[in-house]
């Protein structure tokens, strides 16, 4: 547990724009503030303001926000404890560890130094068996390739590994729990890899976490990989990040599926390339990404497992804020085959030539489509209008166009089946204006800046209390940081302004409070101009009149649920709840 006297320093003596600077972001001084390009949405003009004074950031284009733990913790995907020892380690502030924290910390690098043990006696017997060996040469992988990403060869026996790493001192327990062997029956143990190519896997820092092993001959399972556990978790790496990173990522990733692609590519000089471990793209992955860059080209195999699965690896990506194109590999190839038999100028050519998410969406149904038929162009026209219906408005006009150019069928009749298919609600939510630069700028809903303002007026005038506490209770807010950050302020009256904000600023722990908060401090309210008690009414019935409309949708939808089931004394019950709700809607649309 880390003081709250040791997380102010730590703040104080770590300045944003020194951290914000050495992530990358080139800042440029505009008055009292400095601007940049967000880093956490792809933008053409700088909408990413940090405050020197204030020590906090907040763009203007996506509405991120926060101080400098928040920005680290974003930037970085670190949790709140990580980040503040990484911050510390910063400014040379000592972080005491007690003594359960220092005794797992021995207990994972004593994992991390099995498995690099394990590996080294995998390579250790590829360099003796030319077999295995022509595996990976025979495809073109050249010994300081092997060396580099310390490829092996686990023997075809029962114990050998597990007999080499016992003579290391380590227990059968430690051997277990990293899945290197298995128990059996009669509590036989032997080694999990026989007879297979081994690929080491490693974490972002370059640690040894686990193996992947191909076999050699027909047997099954084709791949084997370790199963989970205390330092492997498969959802959460990538393979090939840490030689990515080491050799400097570029504006953007390209994503493979296999070992042998990352591998390849690597080989050939394209070094900005990770692989997703056998698996789907999963949100932590995409996570762990957005810690280097915004841009994600993807670039699984050509074949129908490998599109279904390009699929959901773009709504993964989409939703986590990339920019994000796909590569199409020509003939059914997969990249490391591509690029052996074309070389490397015809793959970043490729590269070049990727299509953006909905290009890509659009183009991949009309080649199941035979548009020169009446009937199989509306059906295209119908499954083309779903993906726009989640594009953004602009990149939908662009395609509205496109679309009506290719199929002379008119712009209005594509916008009017788009419309009918409903607009993405996540869309929706928000909102846009433009300022004099054409950057679009993000706006909140109305009820998010009523709460915003309501917790600055609780942080600022203590004397209103009991006016907002007797009209509105905690539950009632809408966002959870909000209902977080209401009950911080309640539990730290009688101090100055300046004390509140510090107090709860070193109880926030995560991204959302450490957003909100910021973006409550920013709120400007004129108190001279207003009556205040008239003011706090308004915002809370802007948020009352919101928590109504959540719960009218809520209801029309139970509704049509039950009509479809055919329940008439459900469906009564809840007409009758929404008939109040719109009595009450109608009452505050009178006040």
């Amino acid at each position: 547990m880390i003081s709250e006297e040791i997380i102010q320093r730590i703040i104080d003596e770590n300045d944003i724009v020194d951290v914000i600077t050495e992530s990358g972001v080139r800042l440029k001084r505009s008055g009292r503030n400095y601007f940049g390009l967000c880093p956490f949405h792809h933008e053409n003009s700088p909408s990413f303001s940090v405050s020197p004074e204030k020590q906090i950031f907040k763009c203007f284009g996506c509405g991120e926000a926060g101080n400098v733990i928040g920005y680290v913790m974003k930037n970085k995907n670190m949790s709140y404890y990580d980040t503040l020892k990484y911050l510390a380690e910063r400014v040379n502030i000592q972080v005491e560890e007690n003594k359960a924290e220092i005794e797992n910390k021995k207990r994972i690098q004593r994992f991390y130094d099995i498995n690099v043990d394990a590996a080294r006696y995998f390579f250790s017997n590829l360099m003796k068996n030319k077999e295995a060996l022509s595996y990976f040469t025979g495809r073109g992988i050249e010994l300081g390739t092997i060396k580099s990403f310390g490829l092996g060869y686990a023997l075809d026996s029962w114990g050998e590994l597990l007999k080499y790493l016992k003579s290391k001192k380590y227990t059968d327990k430690e051997i277990l729990s990293l899945g290197l062997a298995i128990e059996g029956k009669n509590n036989r143990i032997y080694d999990r890899f026989r007879n297979r190519v081994i690929f080491p896997v490693f974490d972002y820092k370059g640690n040894v976490i686990g193996f992947g092993g191909r076999v050699l001959d027909d047997s099954k399972p084709k791949y084997l990989n370790s199963p989970e556990s205390r330092i492997f978790e498969k959802r959460k790496n990538l393979y090939g990040l840490n030689f990515a990173i080491k050799k400097g990522l570029k504006d953007y990733v390209i994503i493979v599926e296999g070992y042998m692609d990352a591998i390849s590519l690597h080989q050939f000089g394209v070094t900005n390339v990770v692989a997703t471990l056998g698996t789907a793209l999963t949100t932590e992955q995409a996570k762990l990404l957005k810690r280097y860059v915004n841009k994600v080209i993807i670039a699984y195999d050509a074949d129908f497992a490998g599109q279904s699965a390009t699929m959901r690896g773009l709504k993964i990506l989409k939703e986590a804020g990339f920019l994000v194109y796909v590569l199409r590999i020509p003939e059914g190839k997969d990249p490391d085959e591509y690029i052996r038999n074309n070389g490397k100028l015809a793959f970043v050519k490729l590269v070049e030539a990727a299509e953006s998410l909905t290009e890509y969406r659009i183009s991949s149904l009309e080649g199941n489509f035979n548009i020169d038929k009446q009937e199989e162009k509306i059906a295209f026209i119908n499954e083309a209008a779903n993906v726009l219906k989640e594009s953004d408005p602009i990149e939908r006009d662009i395609y509205v166009k496109k679309l009506a150019e290719k199929t002379y069928i008119s712009e209005q009749a594509i916008y009017d089946k788009i419309a009918e298919k409903g607009i993405n609600a996540n869309l929706e939510q928000q909102e846009y204006n433009f300022g004099d630069n054409g950057q679009n700028l993000y706006l909140e809903k109305g009820y998010i800046k009523a709460e915003r303002a309501l917790l600055k007026i609780l942080l600022q005038k203590e004397e209103y209390t009991k006016f907002i506490v007797d009209n509105i209770s905690v539950e009632e807010m809408i966002l959870d940081s909000h209902k977080f950050l209401y009950n911080l302020i309640l539990g730290c009256m009688d101090v100055s302004f300046e004390e509140k904000v510090k107090s709860v600023q070193l109880k926030c722990t995560d991204n959302d409070s450490f957003k909100e908060l910021t973006h409550i401090l920013l709120e400007e309210i004129n108190y001279e101009e207003v009556e205040v008690e008239k003011l706090i009414e308004d915002y809370i019935l802007s948020i009352k009149k919101n928590n109504l409309e959540i719960k009218k949708r809520e209801l029309v939808k139970k509704i049509k649920q039950c009509e479809a089931a055919g329940d008439i004394q459900e469906t009564i019950v809840y007409v009758k709840e929404l008939e109040e709700i719109q009595r009450n809607l109608k009452s505050f649309t009178n006040a």
